[in-house]
């Protein structure tokens, strides 16, 4: 990660524009929620500012909430995802037939634009990050009894949501990366329930392991049509075996 020194404008104290540089980073993804910043000794340097400039600039930073103190000192990139909606109506919303419905079309209408946007601007970091995430919830597909996977990190629906998650990653539109996070807890309690539905009738979930790899060979052959196309086949299927 580099920085640009920063030129003292005229009448322009350097801490504002310290302060417009790493909101600039944050903005565009550069610096993402959970980044550690350098010190304040090798920022200062990178900035070419005084560190009581630097300082200001971060305490107004932490201030806004935009970077956070760890423990032990220096800073985080902090996380403006906070989720838009609480985990209990999350999981309330995601059991209700109705609301699980209303769920599926909002997803529809995000991801969607997510996926055509992610199979447009995707970089080959982006389509590995994909695909490893899709390789996670093939392989726990794979286990003996996939239902049987419902805890930890191998979860079914958790590794079902983070690919989704990920698709929103690669589209470089910061707000709806924040959008897509924020929605994230009540998503996984859609995917949660879409699961449970399905267990309930022993279905085969290979059916949704080859629309997921439908949605990323779209992304990866950067067909954005196709892309949505996988995808809104994909909900559909939700709604028309998940949901009555």
């Amino acid at each position: 990660m580099s920085y640009t020194p920063i030129v003292p404008p005229a009448r322009f104290r350097l801490s504002d524009a310290v302060c417009q540089q790493l909101e600039q980073l944050i903005v565009d993804g550069t610096l993402r929620a959970g980044q550690s910043l350098p010190s304040e000794r090798d920022l200062a340097q990178q900035l070419n500012v005084s560190r009581p400039s630097l300082r200001e600039a971060l305490l107004r930073l932490e201030g806004s909430k935009l970077i956070q103190g760890k423990t032990g000192g220096g800073y985080v990139v902090a996380d403006p995802s906070a989720p838009l909606i609480a985990e209990p109506l999350a999981h309330l919303m995601a059991r209700h037939r109705k609301a699980a419905s209303d769920i599926l079309e909002m997803r529809e209408g995000l991801e969607a634009v997510a996926v055509e946007l992610a199979a447009v601007r995707a970089t080959k970091s982006d389509i590995k990050n994909i695909k490893a995430a899709l390789d996670a919830l093939e392989v726990a597909f794979q286990q003996d009894d996939p239902y049987a996977v419902t805890t930890g990190q191998t979860s079914l629906p958790l590794l079902d949501a983070a690919f989704h998650l990920q698709i929103a990653e690669a589209t470089h539109n910061i707000v709806l990366v924040h959008t897509m996070h924020g929605l994230h807890n009540l998503v996984q309690r859609s995917i949660e329930e879409t699961y449970s539905a399905f267990e309930k009738r022993d279905a085969d979930l290979s059916h949704l392991m080859q629309q997921h790899r439908r949605i990323f060979d779209a992304i990866q052959q950067h067909d954005p049509a196709a892309a949505r196309n996988a995808l809104v086949t994909h909900l559909t299927f939700i709604r028309e075996n998940a949901t009555r």
